[in-house]
């Protein structure tokens, strides 16, 4: 009977993970993707990181230089992610104490001895919106774009968490052209919005407003920008002017090896000028913006996680059957395209029902 049990089917209720069920429908894209927030990365810090089936090594020098570089030692295979050190501008091998400048040369050893030629490898890396996102090419082109540094936190390093589901960047990122789900899962009401993917351009814009339903009275009423960087990023700046104050909510999609991506969900409250607390640089003002930033990031994860089950069990539809008020979906696959090494051909021929520049729903 023991034996038995080992084969024992376990029965669920449960859909399983899209990526168990079936290959990924959509190629690996190309581009940045955040691997940490920045204030995660202090000096002297080592952190590892995945990126589509490799590990990446994050670290940032004595002096603040940022690095990233594949995670094993040239020398003997050790991982610097495994108890790797910075020592000033340079990280050190765990196993045999070779030194590494930041430009990947080792210069020294751990027994006095000449180094060896040996180079760590690199992966571009900037910061942009108080990020870290390092390149992907899958053909290991340079990068041919930088990200747009559209926000930089001021008074609080944003809260934030990450979240692992089955999913394409493409897919979660469609998220922000797909209006009708916006009002259907997320509750908007009085929704209006504007814009579209320009060809050609990695960043685009939309602009927006709604009322959010409040669990007491009629809720309340506030405009949005939103940009999508590339398949990899979503921000949004929502401003509440009755109380002076704006929320950014920053959504990132890294995947970590096909059909599987991480969810970064990261918020920041800025208190702008509320005259009885004194302006965003006093004390007290900080104080409350980062009291306010744990409960927004709350009310985000809660928010963005409505989305998880759906991206969860997604299927990939190569050819959706678009509705007025979906918003411009079409525009958004076509737009897409320019983030893979060879563009899915399918992807160029959705039709265009609900390829509309503006869409509102009430």
């Amino acid at each position: 009977m023991s034996d038995a049990r080992k084969f024992r089917l376990k029965h669920t209720s449960a859909p399983a993970p899209a990526d168990t069920l079936r290959p990924p429908a959509l190629p690996d894209p190309d581009g940045w993707f955040c691997l940490a927030f920045s204030h995660e990365l202090t000096p002297r810090r080592v952190l590892t990181r995945p990126l589509l089936g490799e590990e990446v090594v994050l670290y940032r020098t004595a002096g603040g230089r940022l690095r990233a570089v594949q995670p094993h030692c040239p020398h003997l295979g050790a991982h610097l992610g495994a108890g790797g050190k910075v020592s000033g501008e340079n990280i050190v091998c765990p196993f045999h104490r070779f030194a590494f400048d930041p430009s990947g040369r080792c210069v020294r050893t751990g027994y006095g001895r000449k180094p060896p030629r040996a180079d760590l490898v690199h992966h571009p890396v900037t910061e942009a919106n108080g990020s870290v996102y390092v390149w992907r090419h899958a053909l290991g082109a340079d990068p041919d774009w930088e990200v747009p540094n559209l926000y930089t936190p001021r008074s609080v390093a944003p809260s934030h968490h990450t979240f692992e589901v089955a999913g394409h960047p493409q897919d979660l990122a469609e998220n922000a052209f797909d209006f009708g789900h916006l009002t259907q899962l997320h509750g908007l009401m009085d929704f209006t919005i504007e814009g579209r993917p320009v060809p050609g351009e990695k960043t685009a814009v939309l602009k927006g407003s709604a009322r959010r339903p409040l669990l007491l009275g009629a809720g309340v009423r506030l405009s949005f920008n939103l940009m999508v960087i590339g398949l990899a990023t979503f921000m949004i700046e929502m401003t509440f002017p009755k109380v002076r104050t704006s929320m950014h909510l920053v959504v990132h999609f890294t995947p970590v090896r096909p059909g599987r991506a991480h969810v970064r969900v990261g918020t920041a409250v800025d208190l702008d000028g509320l005259p009885f607390l004194g302006g965003p640089g006093v004390p007290v003002a900080r104080l409350m913006s980062r009291l306010l930033t744990g409960v927004a990031q709350t009310w985000s994860c809660r928010d963005v996680s409505k989305d998880f089950a759906i991206w969860n069990h997604q299927l990939h539809t190569e050819h959706p059957r678009l509705a007025p008020g979906d918003g411009p979906i079409g525009l958004y696959r076509r737009w897409a395209q320019q983030f893979y090494t060879e563009p899915a051909a399918a992807e160029a021929h959705v039709e265009p029902p609900g390829d509309t520049a503006t869409g509102s729903a009430r």
